[in-house]
């Protein structure tokens, strides 16, 4: 086992450590109602967790996706109500642009939007998570061929609350004429946006989230009594959390595989392969445990619409899966058609 393995394994169990002592229902209420918790997230900063995708020289342990993929994952498992995976993705870029990472939390768009003569920012984000609630956001903008990395400034006034599935913090956010904090050309970003980069995210995070929702539907089956025996003793409850297995299972490893995927320089086609598989699993997922839970499970006072909730919402960011099947689709039918068993079977590096 490497090094850096160990290290990533260490930091998995601090989060998880951390999040099952200062993450409850009260903290995502509060959350939802646009308390951001700055206690948890002063925590996580003294972890060193936000910079831990930046170098050495900068304060942070220059982790791989792969290396990140575990504490990424905790964050859906959780439902941890901070922005911890955006802004250890945006620091990451920030600093292997070379531009100095902000203090405080925050957020990144996967639009592209367009970089004038001027320096300044033109576009439109419809909705970006945790715009309200942050005070910096990392974009992409420029041509295909000449991206530049952009840190901005940000404010209530430039991000407008929408509603969201999850109930957490999201903002409409219009750039028209926005000065750049700093923008560095990054000709190794490939694409015109962040996306792939947030479709990974939410593939990971999903992944976590199917797993606390499967936890709850064992839980919840091997307890509530129904005809004088166990919901689990039901063949056809046996059958639904058997395909619950299934689907976090393949989450997990669709989730891990982006992460690689963006580590050898394949983002789209990673974040392409995990959120399609991601996607239609979260759909299943939901529609299965609130079958096993009933009227329960939509119940204010219960924990699982918080993660179905967030299911359904991370579904639709980074991009939806019939998104990215569309783009599976298109390539696999402009490459060579001779090429086509090796492209499917490729090993998984």
């Amino acid at each position: 086992m490497s090094d850096e393995m160990n290290i990533s394994e260490m930091m998995a169990h601090q989060v998880n450590r951390l999040f099952a002592d200062a993450v409850s229902r009260d903290s995502w209420v509060a959350s939802e109602q646009g308390q951001f918790d700055t206690e948890l997230w002063q925590s996580l900063v003294a972890m060193g967790i936000p910079l831990a995708m930046c170098s050495e020289s900068t304060g942070g342990a220059e982790m791989s996706w792969r290396d990140m993929e575990q504490t990424l994952r905790l964050c859906g498992r959780y439902a941890a109500p901070i922005p911890l995976g955006e802004s250890v993705i945006a620091s990451g870029l920030l600093d292997r642009a070379g531009i100095a990472v902000p203090d405080g939390p925050m957020t990144f768009s996967a639009e592209r939007f367009e970089l004038d003569a001027q320096g300044r920012v033109h576009g439109v984000d419809q909705q970006l998570s945790w715009s309200p609630a942050v005070r910096h956001v990392v974009l992409l903008a420029g041509t295909v061929e000449q991206p530049s990395l952009c840190l901005v400034s940000i404010d209530s006034e430039l991000a407008t609350a929408t509603p969201t599935y999850d109930r957490m913090p999201a903002g409409a956010l219009k750039l028209k004429g926005q000065p750049v904090t700093l923008a560095r050309s990054v000709p190794w970003l490939k694409g015109a946006d962040l996306r792939p980069y947030l479709a990974a995210l939410r593939a990971i995070q999903m992944a976590g989230a199917m797993e606390q929702v499967l936890d709850l539907c064992l839980e919840y089956a091997g307890t509530r009594i129904q005809f004088g025996k166990t919901l689990g003793k039901f063949q056809a409850i046996q059958q639904y959390v058997a395909e619950l297995a299934e689907h976090t299972a393949a989450a997990q490893v669709a989730g891990l595989y982006a992460a690689r995927q963006i580590d050898a320089d394949r983002a789209e086609y990673g974040a392409a392969i995990a959120k399609s598989l991601t996607g239609r699993a979260a759909t299943r997922m939901t529609e299965i445990a609130h079958q096993i839970f009933g009227a329960i499970g939509v119940t204010d006072e219960h924990s699982l619409h918080y993660f179905t909730r967030r299911l359904w919402q991370w579904r639709a960011e980074g991009g939806s899966e019939h998104y990215w099947a569309e783009y599976l689709g298109r390539n696999t039918l402009a490459a060579e058609g001779a090429t086509l068993w090796q492209r499917v079977t490729r090993p998984l590096d």
